[in-house]
């Protein structure tokens, strides 16, 4: 998802992150309605005699919550890029900014590499031998959007390789 916070003259401010097929909360509750099912499926089979099947089904249970949390964490990643007079900024992290990159906004050039057919593209941001890789979570067409809107507010053609 791309969102674009301010749009004031000479300041431009895009919010790019993962898409997420559900909140925390409707995460909890799938997570609950299938644990409830598991567990009266696996209390039926112990009640008849076969005792594995509840240890089993409690690991499964374990297995799938470490996943859907995993996923929930890594779906909570930010990146925010601002564009002002003479700098641009690129801020990622989850609830605050973990790693913050500066380029100076005459120098910098946005690259959309493609790296194969079968490989996702790569959209960087370089200057001075330092780049960085911005939307990575980003599909392609998304990834293609984002690398428009930021040439467009940038003022400079996009770079293809």
């Amino acid at each position: 998802m791309i969102y674009e916070l301010d749009a004031a003259e000479g300041h431009r401010t895009f919010v790019v992150m993962p898409n997420r097929s559900m909140s925390w909360r409707e995460l909890i509750g799938a997570y609950a309605f299938i644990a409830v099912v598991a567990l009266a499926v696996a209390a039926y089979f112990y009640s008849r005699g076969l005792t594995l099947v509840l240890p089993f089904s409690g690991l499964e249970l374990l297995f799938l919550a470490a996943v859907l949390y995993l996923t929930a964490w890594k779906s909570d990643w930010r990146e925010v890029i601002t564009l002002r007079e003479g700098v641009v900024t690129v801020q990622t992290g989850r609830r605050e900014p973990e790693s913050h990159f500066e380029f100076q906004r005459e120098w910098v050039k946005l690259i959309l590499a493609r790296t194969g057919s079968w490989y996702p593209s790569r959209l960087l941001l370089r200057s001075h031998g330092r780049q960085i890789e911005i939307g990575r979570f980003l599909n392609e067409q998304e990834r293609e959007g984002l690398a428009e809107m930021l040439a467009a507010a940038l003022g400079q053609r996009l770079e293809e390789n």
